[in-house]
C-alpha cells in the first residue's frame, strides 16, 4: 500500500514539472503579455500639447519629445494648438476622450487651460505642464522645461554688464499673458530695480514672431529715440530686430539679445549679429517632459519642478553650440 501511495505521488510529481517546462509558446514575453518594453516601461501612448509650432524653438521641444519616446518605447503624439485657447482645450479634450495615458502641455493661456486639466484628473489622466506653467500648477502632477525666472534674469543681467549700466532698451514680449513672458519679465523687473539708469524706452508684444518684431522695431526706430540695446524674450523676434537695424545701418550701435539659442540664432552670433542668447536646451526640455511622465506612469516618484540648465551663449562660447 505505502509503495503505490509513493508512486501515485512521483508521477503527480512528473506531469507538474513537464506542464511548467514544457510550453514555452504561452509563456509571457515583453511587449506581450508582460505589456513592457527593453526599458521596462510600458507602450504608454502620451499627448504632447504644444501652444505652436511657428519657430525652431517649440519644433526643437517636440522633436526631443518624440525622440525620447522612442528611445523609451512608448508613442509621442504631438499637437500643435496654434496659439488658440479654444482649440488646445478642444485638443485636451479629444486626449481625454481617446484615453490617452498622460498628457503634457504647453499652455496658451496660463488661467485658460485650467478647466481642461481638472478634467484630465477627474477621467484619472495625469498632466503635466510642459515648458510653461499654468497659474494653479498644483494641479498638474510636474512642470518640466526652462527656468524662465532665471532666464530672464540672466539676459537682462548681461545686457546690463554690456550697457556697462547705463542705456536705453527695448523689450520685446511674448504672448502677453502666457507663462514664458510673465516669469521672463519678473526676472528682467529684478535686475533693472538694481540698475536704474538702464531705461526701458519702449516694450511690446510681437507674440514669438519675427515678422511681428521686425515692424515693431521699424516703427521704433522710426521715432528717432535713442536706443542702446534689444532685449527679446526669444530668438526668433531677436532675429526680427536684427533685421530692422541693419536695415536702418544701425548694426554697431544697437545690441540685441534673446532667449531659446536657436539654430537660427546661434548662426546670427557666429556671424557677429545677434550678440548674445540664453540656452535652455530646447529638445532636452521636450526629453524631460516624456522621461517624468513616463516615471510617473511606472509609479515612480517625481519632482514637482525640473528644470534644464541656463547657459549664456556669445560669440565667445557659440563654436559650442553650432
Amino acid at each position: 500500500m505505502k509503495k503505490r501511495v509513493l508512486a501515485m505521488l512521483l508521477t503527480g510529481a512528473m506531469c507538474l514539472s513537464l506542464a511548467a517546462c514544457g510550453n514555452d509558446n504561452n509563456a509571457a514575453t515583453p511587449n506581450e503579455d508582460s505589456g513592457n518594453n527593453d526599458s521596462g516601461s510600458k507602450e504608454y501612448k502620451i499627448a504632447l500639447l504644444m501652444s505652436h509650432q511657428t519657430n525652431a524653438f517649440t519644433t526643437a521641444v517636440s522633436q526631443g519629445a518624440k525622440d525620447k519616446g522612442a528611445e523609451l518605447g512608448v508613442t509621442v503624439e504631438v499637437f500643435d494648438g496654434g496659439q488658440d485657447q479654444a482649440k488646445q482645450a478642444s485638443q485636451m479634450e479629444q486626449c481625454i476622450t481617446q484615453g490617452y495615458d498622460g498628457i503634457l502641455v504647453e499652455p496658451i493661456s496660463v488661467d485658460g487651460i485650467a478647466p481642461s486639466v481638472k478634467a484630465a484628473n477627474e477621467a484619472g489622466i495625469p498632466v503635466i505642464t510642459q515648458t510653461q506653467k499654468m497659474t494653479q500648477q498644483d494641479l498638474a502632477k510636474s512642470y518640466c522645461g526652462g527656468n524662465d525666472a532665471a532666464a530672464g534674469e540672466l539676459q537682462m543681467q548681461k545686457a546690463v554688464e554690456a550697457l556697462g549700466g547705463k542705456g536705453n532698451i527695448v523689450v520685446l514680449y511674448g504672448p502677453m499673458g502666457s507663462d514664458g513672458q510673465l516669469i521672463r519679465k519678473e526676472g528682467y523687473d529684478k535686475i533693472l530695480a538694481d540698475n536704474p539708469d538702464v531705461k526701458i524706452v519702449f516694450e511690446d508684444t510681437a507674440n514669438w514672431k519675427t515678422d511681428e518684431a521686425l515692424a515693431k522695431m521699424e516703427t521704433w526706430l522710426q521715432t528717432g529715440t535713442e536706443i542702446n540695446a534689444v532685449v527679446a524674450q526669444n530668438d526668433s523676434m531677436a532675429l526680427g530686430a536684427q533685421k530692422a537695424i541693419e536695415d536702418a545701418g544701425k548694426q554697431d550701435s544697437i545690441l540685441v539679445f534673446g532667449v531659446d539659442a536657436v539654430p537660427e540664432g546661434i548662426a546670427s552670433i557666429a556671424e557677429g549679429k545677434m550678440d548674445g542668447t540664453v540656452s535652455q536646451d530646447a529638445s532636452g526640455q521636450g526629453a524631460l517632459g516624456v522621461e517624468t511622465m513616463v516615471k510617473l506612469l511606472n509609479g515612480e516618484s517625481i519632482e514637482p519642478l525640473n528644470y534644464t540648465e541656463c547657459i549664456w551663449v556669445t560669440k565667445d562660447n557659440v563654436a559650442d553650440y553650432q
